[in-house]
């Protein structure tokens, strides 16, 4: 290792999210270039001018010779460093006359206590001294986080993620619990426990097991879907995390810290079950909710005759005739003596159309049209069954009237003003969401659910839709006849044929809303055979490219015939990496819907453009304000916490250069604020969509690759989840194998939740 003096003169290179840089100066008066990590380029500083004490290696690259550092000390004076090179509009010449008129000591102090004497000084108005304030609290804060976790592993990349999420208190939470750090995205639980390991925790702590446990259930809940785990399942997962070669977990050791969590009240623990306390809370409340409201202790709503009169003038109002199913949900709403009802039905059954006409009913016999509300978990669902039946709709956080920090206006002591709520979308909602739905439902309120229990469960703990389905005490309907358009449409009756794990026949004909694009290796199975595993994954490479290659051309063209390309043609795949995963697609995708656009930044290699489609990546509270068309966002006043959903799509309407903020507009309408650091980590493009993060959407026209490199994710459930994402077309382009494997793979992942009939559970277990 070798120690150098660098005076910056040029940067050559800098990635302000992982402070990689590759810089130009002098050293000891001789030109040379070095390449590292530095802390300072991810705030954002101008690296010019400056000088650092490097610690490092020299190497020769293709480049030629070049120091690699691993470690970096700021020579230059660090007060006027923050203020000409970090302070975005300062510049060398007024800092130098803040540092000349105040002296540094004097400087620092100000800075740190008395901020508002700055603007005594000639130059310094509100907005700069905001931007010196802001700049300097976070430049001290993530100074100190850098020295705290560089040394033990975390790269520069992942400390604007970690700043991001626990702001100014980060070393500090840090410190308390180094497992707060699995919050993060990137970071696991073995990142989080080689800290703690390092800061003092021994391997067999109770604490260390403790947060493991805790780890474990909450993940199990957020990625699978459980909201508990069998003992043995827990055991084994808490073995494969924290054992080593010569130390193991013992089995008394799991079952006393389990047990003292359950003291704790953080878990409940069962003979066959180990839960998160929170978890078992909120389904033994949804038992107790779903159970409760489907007592008869109601009147009837109307009388049989005059419920057939209404279906009569109805049908003749809609030219249609309802099927037999239809009319039994209405007969049963109208004459039913409960205040819950489930509407189930598939692809192409008529659920918005029965669901508009029962609303229709009970606005004419139950209560005003003004107390009947809609709800959906996305902004897209919602809109959706505004449009469709005409009544009032929103997103459940909206109805909810939500404040931030998981508080909502209306609950249990304050619930909901109308006497009809409408859930639809129903299968998307996880168990935290539907908790807090059905809290601020009144004993009177007639809640009705409508879903399609084919589609893929919900992101997140539970799976409620489905499992209350199943209880026996349930008064619902389930849709089956499929209305199709004419004989040349078969999207809804081949999507209803892949559901049962057929494949539709004719699939590889050229219909008016169904196409499959074949594109395949020929003799492949005897390919592999024959040919060394390398070439074989050359021959694969060159299939996945030449499909990507027809979902662009696909692209291309709908930009050239669609008034609304961007919202109306799709993109979904079953992976995120990969040539045909949502990380490549979008950024090639992004120079076919929005190329040329010179309002844009860049982060982690990716660019965000204005008028850019992108989508939310975290359940998350963020600023949040009404939109109005032509409203200048910077200028907004009325910002307020709003929780902003996993899966929410919008478009990127400004980019603040200035403040590094970008404003992105969702359905509702809504702006939300987000700064530069938010981008990658928070809010992606969202050209080309994982088919979980398109639930509770439809789009004109969805483009879906097929690859059998996907063969792992492919199951029937994901298929017809994906292709009823379209309204007018599906474009399948890929792999014959991956289609069939797509259509007749019916095995899905078991979700254990305390909802699901216990019988269910051990049937699909077996």
């Amino acid at each position: 290792m070798e120690t150098i003096r660098l005076q910056v003169k040029r940067t050559s290179y800098i990635n302000h999210d992982n402070g990689y840089v590759v810089l130009k100066g002098d050293s000891g008066g001789r030109p040379v270039t070095v390449v590292g990590y530095l802390p300072e380029a991810l705030d954002g500083s101008r690296l010019k001018g400056t000088e650092f004490e490097l610690q490092g290696r020299w190497e020769m690259s293709r480049f030629g010779r070049q120091f690699a550092f691993s470690k970096a000390r700021l020579v230059t004076n660090q007060l006027f460093y923050f203020l000409a090179k970090v302070v975005k509009g300062l510049g060398d010449k007024l800092a130098r006359r803040l540092l000349d008129h105040y002296g540094e000591e004097e400087l620092l102090r100000i800075l740190e206590h008395h901020p508002e004497t700055l603007l005594e000084f000639k130059g310094i108005k509100e907005k700069k001294l905001k931007q010196i304030t802001s700049s300097w609290e976070k430049q001290k804060n993530l100074r100190l986080l850098s020295e705290f976790l560089l040394p033990h592993g975390i790269t520069p990349n992942l400390l604007v993620r970690i700043y991001n999420t626990f702001g100014d208190e980060a070393v500090a939470r840090i410190r308390a619990n180094p497992y707060v750090l699995t919050e993060i995205r990137g970071i696991g639980f073995k990142t989080a426990d080689e800290i703690a390991r390092k800061l003092g925790v021994e391997f067999g702590s109770a604490y260390r097991i403790e947060a493991a446990i805790l780890h474990l259930l909450l993940e199990a809940g957020d990625q699978d879907g459980h909201t508990y785990l069998p003992p043995e399942t827990l055991l084994s997962q808490l073995r494969e995390l924290l054992d080593e070669e010569e130390r193991k977990i013992d089995t008394e050791i799991f079952r006393q810290v389990a047990a003292r969590l359950r003291e704790k009240k953080q878990l409940v623990i069962e003979k066959d079950r180990i839960a998160l306390k929170a978890f078992h809370y909120m389904e033994e409340f949804l038992e107790n909710f779903f159970r409760s409201r489907s007592d008869e202790r109601f009147p009837p709503i109307a009388a049989s005759d005059l419920i057939e009169d209404f279906i009569s003038r109805q049908e003749e109002f809609l030219k249609l005739k309802l099927a037999p199913e239809q009319r039994r949900i209405i007969i049963q709403i109208g004459s039913g003596r409960r205040r819950l009802y489930a509407l189930s039905g598939y692809a192409g059954t008529g659920k918005s159309t029965v669901a508009r006409t029962i609303l229709h009913f009970l606005a004419q016999n139950f209560c005003d049209r003004k107390e009947i509300v809609c709800c959906a978990f996305t902004g897209m669902a919602a809109a959706r069954i505004r449009k469709l039946t005409g009544f009032y709709a929103c997103t459940i956080h909206s109805l909810l009237k939500y404040q931030g920090d998981n508080q909502f206006q209306h609950n249990r002591e304050h619930p909901l003003p109308y006497r009809v709520v409408l859930l639809d979308e129903a299968g998307m909602v996880n168990t935290q969401i539907f908790y807090r739905l059905t809290q601020a439902i009144s004993e009177e309120t007639l809640f009705i659910m409508v879903g399609d229990p084919a589609q893929l469960p919900p992101i997140g703990a539970g799976n409620v839709f489905a499992d209350i389905l199943k209880k026996p005490y349930l008064a619902r309907t389930t849709l089956k006849r499929i209305f199709r358009q004419d004989e040349e449409s078969v999207l809804v009756h081949f999507a209803n044929l892949i559901r049962q794990g057929e494949i539709p026949p004719d699939y590889d004909r050229t219909w008016k809303d169904f196409v499959f694009m074949r594109e395949d290796i020929p003799n492949y199975f005897q390919l592999k055979k024959e040919l060394p595993e390398k070439e074989l994954r050359e021959i694969r490479g060159a299939c996945n490219e030449r499909i990507r290659e027809l979902i662009l051309e696909l692209a291309a063209k709908a930009v050239k015939r669609l008034k609304f390309p961007t919202w109306d043609f799709q993109v979904l795949t079953p992976v995120r990496r990969g040539p045909l995963g949502t990380e490549v697609l979008n950024q090639q995708l992004q120079q076919i819907f929005n190329p040329g656009q010179e309002s844009q930044f860049e982060r982690f290699g990716t660019v965000f453009k204005v008028e850019d489609k992108v989508v939310h990546l975290q359940n998350r509270d963020m600023e949040c304000a009404p939109y109005n068309p032509g409203d200048r966002l910077q200028n907004l006043a009325s910002w307020h916490r709003q929780r902003i959903f996993n899966g929410f799509v919008g478009i990127i309407r400004e980019i603040d250069f200035e403040n590094e903020f970008f404003y992105v507009i969702y359905p509702g309408p809504l702006v939300v604020r987000y700064t530069f650091d938010h981008a990658r980590d928070i809010i992606d493009l969202a050209y080309c969509l994982t088919v979980h993060k398109a639930q509770g959407s439809q789009y004109k026209y969805v483009a879906i690759p097929l690859s059998n490199s996907h063969f792992m994710m492919l199951n029937n459930k994901w298929f017809y989840t994906a292709i009823t994402r379209a309204e007018k077309k599906v474009y399948l382009v890929g792999q014959q194998f991956a289609f069939k494997r797509g259509c007749t793979n019916t095995e899905t992942t078991h979700r254990y939740t305390f909802l699901a009939p216990r019988e269910t559970v051990a049937q699909e277990q077996s």
